[in-house]
Parts: structure tokens; C-alpha cells; sequence
């Protein structure tokens, strides 16, 4: 008795209060932002790593903490689950099938479950998330580019025919991606609650150097897909900002052509990047096995212009070519009951859902290979749009009204 007393009297154990720490929303949401920000800072290992070592400990103890089991609650999480899971079950009957192979997918498919199982309960019980996430990670992304713009034009680091960036950026499309995605958060999210015309002007420097480094890397496609998001917001949302982002990206065309930027002149230099000829290889492929494809751990290598490549450089058409007619209509599925979220959220005056799914899907038409991948830009830029709609879905919309800033 006495040693019962003796241990009430001792207080929590060290486990004890290190979970008690970990679980605290404010850290998990410490967490979970600094991870998605060092996509910007960290190359591709050492951002893993961090997700190993940081993440997925602080992540795996909130499942539990955040009752992962409200997550069935929520029809679109249900939706990515079939789809992941029959991705997952196509690398069983395809060609190519190696165990070690299969092993990776698993680690891959995992990693990303806990990822987007973490962003809906967090952004259900946080309803500043979305919000805070949006300005840490355009001051992030403006940080790095000061930086790079700063090196180049002191000569510190030379830039190629292509700009590329740090961390994921690292890879001009990608870089192109994830910029443009930071210059629609800075748009429509942050933005429209600027208080004052300093917060206003800082925001529109950020949405204009994302921009002029988008066109820096003449990479197309997430051009294309920016514009396409920028349509939307001029028929969805504040017309205004619209009408800005598209003034500051042909003011920032026009300062990179004034200073002679070569990538400029490439945009419309380069002609066809080979895409349309990928594509048709893509559907040849496709119109031999249209049912159930060829599996989603088979290697195809396709004929492009810049050599062989691994991918037809549309998510679509990969996904059908390795997952065949099921994984794209359950990749429908999952897309459009999405879209139907977002529009619901549009009638209650946020269109940044819908600009930011629509922006994702147009980019990975250009440049994309499958859903489940490692710790990369579809995470960000399709996986974290779906799940806050999921989580909107949790909240049954008792405060999705109150937990994003209106658009």
C-alpha cells in the first residue's frame, strides 16, 4: 500500500510525460508543418529521413491519440483506401513481380497512409491548420528564393538553362509544382486576410518571385495547370486577386525577358517536349492490356526526346496502364467525389479547395506516375488537398465555415 502511495506521490514517468509532449496538438501541428516546409530546404534523402526520424514516431503515436478510427467516418478516406489498396494488390498480378519490389510498395503505400491519416484527423481537430500551413510555407518557399535569386545574381551559384531551386525544387519541374502550388496559398488563402498594405505587399512578393521562378524553370505544364486554377478563381473566387496573380506573372515574364533570361525564350523555343509522343506510346501500351493493365511494379520504358523514360508523364494514362480499368475508375472516383467536396465548399465562399485539386490534377498531367509514391510533390500537391476535404467531411461542416480563411 505504502508503495502504491509512494509511486502516486512520484508523479508521471519520463514515458509518460514524452507522451504527453508528442501528443499535444500544438506539437503534432509543429510537426507536421516543419516537415512539409523542408520540402523546400532539404534534398530528397535527407527530407526521408527526417520523416523517418521525426515524423513517423510523433505521427504514429497521434493515430492513436487522435482515434484513427473516425477516419471511416469519412467517405472520401474510404474511397482512397480501395484505390491505394488495389494499386497496391496490382503489383501481385503484373508482369515484373519481385518480392524485394513488393516489399518497397508496401513501405511506400504505408508511409503515405500515415501521412494522409495524420493531415485529416490533424486538420479536423485543428481548424487553423490550413491557415498557419499556408504561412509557413510561403515564407519558406520566399526564403529559399531570395536566396537562390540573391546567389545567382552575385554569382555564388550559376544557374543552367533551367532554374532549379533546393530540396525537392531541386528537379525544375517539380520546383515549377510545388512554387506554383505556395503562390496559390499566398493568393487566396493568406492574402485575403492581409490586415494592412505591408502584409498585402508581402504577399504579393511572394506570390511574384514563386511566379518569375516558375517561368524560370520553363517547365510548362505547372504553368498551364496555374493557369487553369487562375480561370477558376476568376469565375469561383475574388476576381481581383485573380486578376493580380495573372499581372504579376506577365510582369515577371517581362522583367526575365527584359534581362535576356534564356528560360524565357525556351518556353516557346523548345516546341514539343515530347509528351504527345509519350502519350501515344502510353496508349498503344493501353489498348494492349485495357482490363486490368500490366501491374503496378512493372517497368516500362517509353522513347522521349530526352532519352528513355520511366513514365508517359500523365498520371492518367499510368494509372491506367498499371492498375488497368479498375484503378482508373476507382482514380475517377476518388477524384470526382473530391471535386464534388470541394464545390460544396465553394457554396459556402472557399474556392481554394477547388483551385488547389484542380492545380494538382492539371500539373500531374504533365509530369506524374503514380499516386503512391515516396514522400514527394503528389503528396503535397494532390494528397494534401484530398484529405482536407476529408477532413471538412469529419467535421460533418459544423466548423468548416470558420476553419479556413474565406476565399
Amino acid at each position: 500500500m505504502a508503495d502504491r502511495e509512494h509511486g502516486t506521490r512520484s508523479g508521471p514517468t519520463p514515458a509518460r510525460k514524452l507522451y504527453r509532449v508528442v501528443t499535444r496538438i500544438d506539437v503534432l501541428s509543429a510537426v507536421y508543418i516543419l516537415l512539409l516546409c523542408a520540402a523546400f530546404v532539404l534534398e530528397t534523402r535527407g527530407h526521408r529521413n527526417l520523416f523517418y526520424v521525426l515524423g513517423l514516431p510523433v505521427f504514429l503515436v497521434n493515430l492513436y491519440a487522435l482515434d484513427a478510427g473516425r477516419l471511416w467516418d469519412s467517405r472520401l478516406v474510404r474511397l482512397a483506401a480501395v484505390y491505394a489498396g488495389y494499386f497496391l494488390a496490382a503489383g501481385f498480378f503484373g508482369e515484373g513481380f519481385d518480392w524485394d519490389e513488393m516489399a518497397d510498395l508496401l513501405r511506400v503505400t504505408a508511409l503515405l497512409a500515415v501521412f494522409f491519416a495524420i493531415t485529416v484527423l490533424l486538420a479536423a481537430r485543428e481548424p487553423g491548420l490550413e491557415r498557419r500551413l499556408s504561412f509557413w510555407l510561403a515564407l519558406t518557399a520566399a526564403a529559399t528564393l531570395l536566396v537562390l535569386f540573391a546567389g545567382a545574381a552575385s554569382g555564388l551559384n550559376t544557374q543552367g538553362w533551367r532554374f532549379t531551386a533546393f530540396g525537392l525544387a531541386s528537379q525544375p519541374v517539380i520546383g515549377a509544382t510545388l512554387y506554383g502550388f505556395v503562390a496559390l496559398l499566398s493568393a487566396f488563402v493568406l492574402l485575403p486576410r492581409a490586415a494592412s498594405w505591408p502584409e498585402r505587399l508581402l504577399w504579393l512578393g511572394v506570390i511574384a518571385i514563386c511566379v518569375l521562378f516558375m517561368l524560370l524553370t520553363s517547365s510548362r505544364g505547372p504553368l498551364l495547370a496555374l493557369t487553369l486554377a487562375l480561370a477558376l478563381g476568376l469565375l469561383t473566387a475574388d476576381r481581383r486577386i485573380a486578376l493580380a496573380v495573372l499581372a504579376l506573372t506577365a510582369a515577371a515574364a517581362l522583367a526575365a525577358v527584359l534581362t535576356d533570361q534564356r528560360p524565357i525564350t525556351l518556353l516557346y523555343e523548345r516546341a514539343q517536349s515530347g509528351h504527345f509522343e509519350l502519350w501515344q506510346q502510353a496508349l498503344a501500351a493501353i489498348a494492349e492490356r485495357p482490363w486490368f493493365g500490366y501491374g503496378s511494379l512493372t517497368d516500362i520504358t517509353f522513347t522521349g526526346k530526352q532519352g528513355p523514360q520511366r513514365s508517359p508523364h500523365n498520371l492518367v494514362l499510368a494509372n491506367q496502364i498499371y492498375g488497368g480499368l479498375p484503378a482508373t475508375l476507382l482514380f475517377t472516383a476518388l477524384i470526382g467525389y473530391a471535386l464534388w467536396l470541394a464545390l460544396g465548399r465553394l457554396r459556402r465562399g472557399q474556392a481554394i479547395y477547388l483551385m488547389l485539386l484542380a492545380y494538382g490534377f492539371g500539373a500531374s498531367l504533365f509530369d506524374s506516375r503514380s499516386l503512391l509514391q515516396n514522400l514527394g510533390r503528389e503528396w503535397i500537391t494532390l494528397w494534401l488537398p484530398i484529405a482536407l476535404l476529408a477532413a471538412g467531411e469529419l467535421r460533418g461542416g459544423k466548423t468548416a465555415e470558420s476553419s479556413s480563411p474565406p476565399s
